[in-house]
């Protein structure tokens, strides 16, 4: 047999196995997706082709309580299982993978590929219940928007593989990227490619948008998330609390413009950030076992910040005549069980 073409190693990497929890089941559909990915590549004629479809189809976007998922393994626990239901949480963004780069070693250099795929456990239950909406999650980083390869049809294809993989049903996929003024006009194109793909199934398109990304006309989307955290530079040592400062999103919003339906998700996390010499080196996982050099600043979601954040969207957005969503990043038992049920009921408050 001759050797693999460049071509065909990128797409068998597209089309690896995701972490299904059955062995043959793993087996049998790595075969499929890699039968059904061979030799994808982006088509641009196809998607100009399919703009009557989507014009035609009108994503319908209700409000809900929701949150994000963003571990490595999806298995929640008991916790975050009751969590759920106690309150009454209707909509689950769940990260599948990130679209990375990689070197081949195929002749033709780095390449965008899937990384840091979510593995799914034994969840069959949560994941095929009726009134939880998963909407599939995928982060591009700006590297990979860089190379300026076909991406589109490479991550509908694989959502939709690993959806199949693990009986779920989806109704939407989200964007989250980091994008840049310099990246801008490349990951908006990656939305309108992606978004004539969904509509032509019948689903919709959403990205998350930082608070410095609202100055900008946003993506061709259907529906945009606010995400309201991280508003100040974590690597400052001035700075009090990098996660979430109210006075700090209230100067975001003074800039702030939107043609797009906006919902708004809002942190319950927290972090220890070392600094040694006033410099930032990066964040501590277990503050317990931390023996460097130099200082730790504990950071975390206060209950306060968050609802006086509300207030602030509340003023400062008043044109927003519609019903928005609120979402919490993310479902961790770790953090959720810090907040009282009554603050949690409060932050999903509209």
């Amino acid at each position: 047999m001759g050797e693999e073409s460049g071509e065909e190693k990128v797409s068998a990497v597209w089309g690896q196995s995701f972490s299904c929890c059955k062995k043959m089941k793993k087996i049998i559909f790595t075969i499929f997706a890699l039968l059904l990915l061979a030799g994808c590549k982006g088509n641009k004629e196809a998607s100009a082709g399919k703009e009557s479809a989507d014009t035609a189809f009108v994503f319908r976007h209700e409000p809900a309580n929701a949150v994000y998922h963003w571990k490595r393994t999806f298995a929640p626990n008991a916790y975050e299982n009751g969590f759920l239901k106690k309150h009454d949480v209707k909509r689950l963004y769940l990260k599948f993978f990130d679209v990375g780069t990689d070197n081949l070693y195929d002749g033709k250099g780095i390449q965008p590929v899937p990384i840091a795929t979510t593995i799914f456990m034994d969840s069959t239950k949560i994941l095929t219940d009726k009134s939880l909406d998963i909407v599939p999650v995928v982060f591009v980083t700006v590297e990979a928007l860089r190379l300026e390869k076909p991406l589109a049809e490479r991550i509908v294809k694989r959502v939709d593989d690993m959806c199949r993989a693990n009986h779920i049903s989806y109704n939407e996929v989200q964007l989250d990227c980091d994008w840049t003024k310099e990246t801008k006009s490349l990951f908006y194109s990656l939305c309108q490619e992606v978004k004539q793909m969904l509509h032509h199934k019948k689903k919709g398109l959403s990205a998350t948008i930082r608070l410095h990304q609202l100055r900008d006309t946003l993506p061709d989307i259907d529906y945009g998330v606010l995400m309201l955290y991280n508003t100040e530079s974590l690597s400052n040592p001035k700075v009090k609390n990098s996660i979430l400062n109210s006075e700090a999103v209230k100067e975001y919003m003074r800039h702030a413009k939107s043609d797009k339906h906006l919902d708004f998700a809002y942190p319950t996390y927290e972090w220890a950030l070392w600094f040694q010499n006033g410099k930032f080196k990066g964040i501590v996982n277990s503050k317990d076992s931390f023996q460097e050099k130099g200082e730790l600043r504990y950071e975390k979601s206060e209950f306060s910040e968050i609802m006086a954040t509300k207030r602030v969207l509340r003023q400062e957005l008043k044109d927003i005549n519609y019903p928005s969503s609120t979402i919490i990043y993310h479902l961790d038992s770790a953090n959720l069980s810090k907040y009282s049920d009554d603050e949690i009921e409060k932050i999903y408050s509209r």
